[in-house]
């Protein structure tokens, strides 16, 4: 099974391809199930809640709500309970698990930008007050309501569990080399940091998208250079990347073709994204745009995207702020759009996208508080 998300588990590998995913939607979990080369709809769990990220580990699948904390499932997504006993900050935006003293550790981001880990899955959670401490913050800032920056991204060397990377959006890239008890901002050229995706071959190529473009630092951090920025023909603003566990040199990646604040413009009462996926065989340096039943530009932006590679397959789905879902079996040759669901969103996005406020959403001592737009 696999978990398509916006701030969960991105790559897979499998020894057969898996016939189920699950979908984080602004409207809960979804079960898809391949049925040739259609993928139905066959359950919908955690009805009314907006998930913004799937984690599965040893047999348990993890769900970070907005708003509503952290659930778990021991039956595939069908029930959920809660288990986030800890957390103090209920706007969930990433899970993440390492392997670390013969056991898992997982850890759980949230929108204001804390970061908390358990070591009972899920039981329990406890807050690494330190990532609040690097220079950086006095600017951490999103551009949209709530104005929160949010803990986007979580990721590890490859060789060190302890060593890790946080994304913060907006705010910059942060590094602990002690397991998060301790953090230091790194030098980026951009603030705004969606991801980071590190080459497991070498582990000080470390890759990262955003507000920049997509960026290559060959020294682990220390400098950048950039392998495509905003007039790309995939996409100026790029946020989902993903690679080949066999071949990290096969990339994917998605992108709008501008920021989201431009997407409704003036006047407008729908607006545009146009997405697109692109596909690299050289690691990034130079990049094809993916078609084979993909519109030109899709009308929405690829919020989550997710890989797996079994034997010498490859399939990808990727979701959309509109609630589209495509995949595609070949590595990328051809496409179907599989599903039509909720947002498969932040819901800032979604909001961009369609020129509509319903709600604003404000913090106050990281407490919600909900006013008519």
């Amino acid at each position: 099974m696999l978990g398509l998300s916006h701030g969960g588990t991105t790559i897979y590998s499998s020894d057969l391809p898996s016939g189920e995913v699950l979908v984080g939607t602004m409207d809960g979990v979804v079960k898809l199930r391949r049925d040739g080369g259609r993928w139905p709809v066959v359950s919908h769990s955690l009805v009314g809640k907006h998930i913004h990220a799937l984690l599965f580990v040893d047999g348990t699948v993890f769900a970070g709500a907005w708003w509503d904390g952290v659930y778990a499932s021991e039956d595939g997504g069908e029930t959920w309970q809660a288990r986030d006993a800890g957390i103090g900050v209920r706007s969930l935006f990433s899970l993440a698990a390492v392997d670390i003293d013969g056991g898992k550790r997982l850890f759980a981001g949230t929108e204001p930008a804390h970061l908390y880990y358990s070591d009972d899955m899920g039981g329990t959670w406890t807050e690494l007050p330190e990532v609040r401490s690097v220079e950086s913050l006095p600017r951490w800032r999103f551009a949209a309501d709530p104005f929160e920056a949010h803990l986007k991204h979580i990721n590890f060397h490859p060789d060190d569990p302890t060593h890790m990377y946080v994304s913060i959006e907006v705010g910059g890239l942060l590094e602990s080399t002690d397991g998060g008890e301790t953090w230091a901002d790194v030098d980026v050229p951009n603030p705004d940091v969606h991801r980071t995706v590190i080459d497991p071959r070498n582990p000080s190529a470390v890759r990262t998208t955003g507000g920049a473009g997509l960026l290559l630092s060959e020294d682990g951090g220390r400098s950048w250079q950039e392998l495509f920025g905003k007039e790309n023909d995939i996409g100026g603003y790029p946020d989902q990347l993903v690679h080949l566990p066999s071949n990290p040199d096969t990339m994917y990646v998605s992108a709008s073709r501008t920021g989201p604040r431009s997407w409704v413009q003036d006047g407008s009462i729908e607006g545009f994204a146009g997405g697109r996926i692109g596909r690299s065989a050289d690691g990034g340096r130079s990049w094809t745009v993916l078609t084979g039943g993909l519109p030109d530009r899709l009308h929405g932006n690829v919020e989550a995207m997710c890989l797996e590679e079994a034997g010498g397959s490859v399939q990808l789905f990727a979701g959309m702020t509109d609630g589209e879902v495509w995949w595609t079996g070949d590595g990328g040759e051809t496409w179907s759009m599989v599903a039509h669901l909720a947002p498969v969103s932040k819901s800032v996005h979604t909001e961009m996208l369609t020129g509509e406020r319903t709600h604003a959403l404000r913090f106050s001592d990281g407490q919600r508080v909900e006013t008519s737009a």
